[in-house]
């Protein structure tokens, strides 16, 4: 081989290796500078710091690699505080590197997410979410798993999720399609297990439905719409089916009511007031919170029902800035007692009760006395009288003791003498004896 054939050779493996060298460290100059745009349009989409403590890239299979990511709210009017992710995958075609848009799928793994919602209602007064600057860099999928959620609510109220996984998909458009689960949901005294909901958001709306949770032997179904723009309106109707009471009601009530639920909620809301309004029915129901009630009962030898399953027990319900509104109340111990009336429980727990109480008339009939003077309304078989029911749940106040009181006065031991003897007991525990 001459040597002008060797230098020619050796000049082409020379070019070669060059533009080689060229092509390569234009490549890995992409690459970091990918890194940067990451950050800096993850920054720019959610209004956040964003710091990471390794970013590794893995050309070949087209993955970067991040690790340590720390989020932190920049926006008053976004309803989060904080976030961190332990492990992320972004994966890319290599293909894309040099196209002007580079579509993109991400993969979160143990993450946690602070939430604030009280802080939405001065979005009004903050500064509108900077919209995020149109980077050639597009996320078309997200996925996260293994995940929990802290949303702190005003009074020290707080919801916590566990074990939040979800995949969310580009549909074109500005349209997305989630699909959310958690393990575990609790807010209150609401805890609920396997939970699953799915969403669609658009650029001003969101819609959610087939929505599901576990809770107890019970379930709790719905759907619903919020905007993603204005005030945040949210609407949403829920259905529950078999869920224990005490999953509904504070600490207060919660050893004084036992029984499943049957029900439906509707909820209209936005960042500056909120309110629902439904019907329940309790099923297996029982009550503890009318001591007076089994004295009253025992009194004309009647049944105590404390702690005794009634055969219907249903209401209608409102609610709004926490007060709690109870109407067309109908309680019933078939032959025993009949309860109806409205009840009022504002936000302290405070309760303001307007009753009706009725008992058999064929029982009430033997006292004529009680007949006249306190169950004076016949109605449907039954004598009626009216019962204010006033005070918090561990010490409700009634005002139907001291009207029975003065009839057993009026009649003398009459009325006594024709009880049984657990009656005559009764009717000292009502004199304080």
């Amino acid at each position: 081989m001459s040597r002008s054939v060797i230098r020619v050779v050796l000049i082409v493996l020379a070019v070669v290796i060059l533009l080689g060298g060229v092509i390569g460290g234009l490549c890995w100059w992409k690459m970091a500078k990918l890194k940067e745009e990451l950050v800096q349009g993850l920054e720019t989409a959610i209004g956040a710091q964003v710091q990471v403590a390794s970013l590794d890239l893995d050309l070949w299979r087209g993955e970067l690699h991040a690790a340590g990511i720390s989020l932190t709210n920049d926006r008053s009017s976004a309803p989060w505080e904080k976030g961190a992710i332990s492990q992320a995958t972004v994966r890319f075609h290599l293909v894309d590197v040099f196209s002007p848009t580079m579509p993109l799928s991400v993969d979160v793994s143990s993450w946690s997410l602070v939430l604030t919602p009280s802080s939405a209602a001065t979005s009004a007064l903050a500064p509108s979410p900077v919209p995020a600057s149109k980077d050639r860099m597009q996320v078309t999928q997200l996925s996260a798993h293994d995940g929990s959620v802290e949303i702190d609510l005003a009074d020290n109220r707080q919801v916590l999720l566990q074990g939040v996984a979800f995949t969310a998909d580009d549909n074109g458009a500005d349209v997305w399609t989630t699909e959310l689960q958690a393990t575990s949901i609790k807010a209150g005294s609401l805890e609920a297990g396997a939970s699953s909901v799915q969403i669609r958001s658009e650029q001003e709306k969101a819609d959610f439905s087939n929505l599901r949770m576990a809770c107890g032997q019970g379930i709790i179904t719905g759907e619903g719409e919020m905007s993603l723009d204005g005030a945040h309106e949210i609407k949403a109707t829920l259905k529950s089916a078999e869920v224990p009471v005490t999953m509904f009601v504070g600490v207060a009530w919660q050893m004084k009511l036992s029984g499943q639920v049957d029900g439906t909620l509707t909820y209209e809301g936005n960042d500056q007031s909120s309110s629902a309004k439904g019907q329940l029915a309790l099923s297996h129901a029982k009550f503890n919170i009318l001591p007076w009630l089994g004295k009253v009962t025992a009194l004309v030898s009647l049944p105590d029902i404390t702690d005794v399953e009634v055969d219907k027990a249903t209401t209608d319900f409102t609610w709004k800035e926490g007060k709690l509104e109870l109407s067309n109340i109908d309680v019933r111990k078939n032959d025993v007692v009949r309860i109806s009336g409205t009840t009022d429980i504002d936000p302290t727990g405070q309760v303001d009760g307007k009753l009706k109480l009725g008992l058999p008339s064929t029982i009430i009939t033997k006292w004529p006395q009680l007949q006249e003077k306190v169950f004076s309304v016949q109605l449907e078989d039954y004598s009626w009288t009216d019962v204010h029911l006033t005070g918090p749940p561990d010490h409700l106040q009634e005002d139907l003791s001291p009207r029975l009181i003065a009839v057993g006065m009026q009649q003398g031991s009459g009325l006594l003498d024709q009880a049984t003897q657990k009656a005559a007991e009764l009717w000292k525990s009502f004199m304080g004896k």
